[in-house]
């Protein structure tokens, strides 16, 4: 049969001039079909003489397959290392949010939702964001409220008010009545709550005296309710009061760590 009458021959429409793919694998990835193209747009930036011919698995062509799989591997591993640096994205995994908490001097989260903890580092890596509000009482219990953690905040506002009075029991003659406090974070008088002014540990000892407008409550959903928190994340919730709240006020928290 001559080349004019095959379907494919020589001087048919569909002959030596015709483009044809070379058989691909059955399983292409996403750098396959990049590197295709990458080679597709170089062999149309090429002039068309002679000394520019590109074989297929020539030697000039192996060389543009280097140089693109070169090229693809720097922008995956790019891609990869702003995935890994910023939580913002869902190619971010655990073991990035560990490796980010321990370089920026975060206490242990490891046991937090993981959308909790990319937000924590959210607000580290932005901190301090120009919120002109920041020291707030509503943008303070937005930020605890945002990270999981189900409390209140309320300021002492006149009349001022003992953690005794706010929690209904007010004891006025003992030996550790009215606004005594001692260590461990304890405060006695007849309730028994914890301080959180300047450690982030939670034997910290402090006391206002009856400078009781230089504090203010954290508590349940009602002023002088306790609220829950997993024992896991007290740390991490001393750690945020501490970052959030103004430096010369005491938070007197009302909460059950369990």
């Amino acid at each position: 049969m001559s080349n004019d009458k095959t379907q494919h021959g020589i001087n048919s429409q569909y002959g030596l001039t015709t483009p044809h793919k070379y058989p691909s694998s059955s399983v292409q990835t996403d750098d396959d079909i990049i590197d295709f193209e990458l080679s597709n747009l170089v062999d149309q930036l090429y002039p068309t003489g002679r000394a520019f011919y590109k074989p297929k698995g020539g030697t000039f062509d192996l060389l543009h397959d280097a140089i693109n799989l070169s090229f693809l591997r720097f922008v995956n591993d790019y891609k990869n290392l702003i995935d890994a640096s910023i939580p913002d994205n869902e190619n971010f995994t655990k073991e990035d949010a560990s490796f980010l908490e321990y370089n920026y001097g975060l206490s242990d989260r490891t046991g937090s939702n993981l959308e909790f903890r990319k937000a924590g580092l959210r607000r580290k890596i932005g901190h301090p964001n120009n919120i002109k509000a920041r020291q707030s009482k509503s943008f303070i219990e937005d930020q605890l409220r945002l990270s999981g953690f189900d409390v209140r905040v309320f300021e002492n506002t006149l009349p001022y008010k003992t953690p005794s009075e706010v929690a209904g029991t007010i004891v006025d003659t003992t030996e550790h009545g009215g606004d005594t406090q001692h260590g461990n974070g304890t405060f006695h008088g007849g309730v028994t709550s914890q301080v959180i002014a300047n450690k982030i540990d939670e034997d910290e000892s402090y006391g206002v005296g009856a400078n009781l407008w230089a504090s203010f409550f954290i508590c349940g959903q009602n002023l002088g309710e306790n609220a829950v928190i997993p024992e896991i994340r007290r740390r991490e919730f001393r750690e945020l009061v501490l970052k959030l709240k103004p430096a010369h006020l005491a938070a007197y928290i009302f909460i059950n760590f369990t």
